[in-house]
């Protein structure tokens, strides 16, 4: 197996797009993404051996985010998505196209309330920034333009 080398996090993109105006693009707004997966099990003992199995996959991104506010501010931009199911985008790296190298990350999420202000003097507000991932999201490796022409492969 050739030695493949780790993915380094330098400047990701998060979309979130409500269906109204302008999607918000969370670039320079966060420090920090983490998707999480769990998956509760059961196990059934019976008379033959034990058995189990898995409930369906629960996903969520979070986002250290830092606060800020104005007309492009986070507060701004993203309080008004709190409780609504949004469509989503995370690309690891905003630079490179969606590739095998750069997959993209989307579907829809609920936005979670999150504080209005949360630091001490002279430091920045920051909190975490949860996405509640509705399902399983897709993880795509061919830009959505060339998929939706049917020219990959051809």
């Amino acid at each position: 197996m050739p030695d493949v080398a780790p993915f380094i996090l330098n400047h990701p993109r998060i979309t979130l797009d409500a269906g109204g105006a302008t999607p918000v693009s969370i670039e320079c707004s966060a420090n920090e993404v983490h998707t999480n997966v769990s998956q509760d099990e059961t196990t059934v003992e019976t008379f033959c051996g034990t058995y189990t199995s898995y409930k369906p996959e629960v996903w969520d991104v979070t986002l250290a985010a830092l606060g800020s506010y104005g007309t492009e501010g986070l507060w701004t931009l993203v309080r008004p998505l709190v409780g609504q199911t949004v469509t989503f985008e995370l690309l690891p790296d905003k630079d490179v196209v969606v590739s095998v190298d750069n997959p993209l990350m989307s579907g829809t999420c609920l936005v979670k309330a999150f504080p209005f202000i949360d630091g001490a003097i002279g430091e920045a507000s920051e909190f975490d920034l949860v996405l509640a991932v509705q399902g399983v999201p897709t993880f795509d490796i061919v830009p959505v333009a060339l998929a939706a022409a049917g020219s990959f492969g051809e």
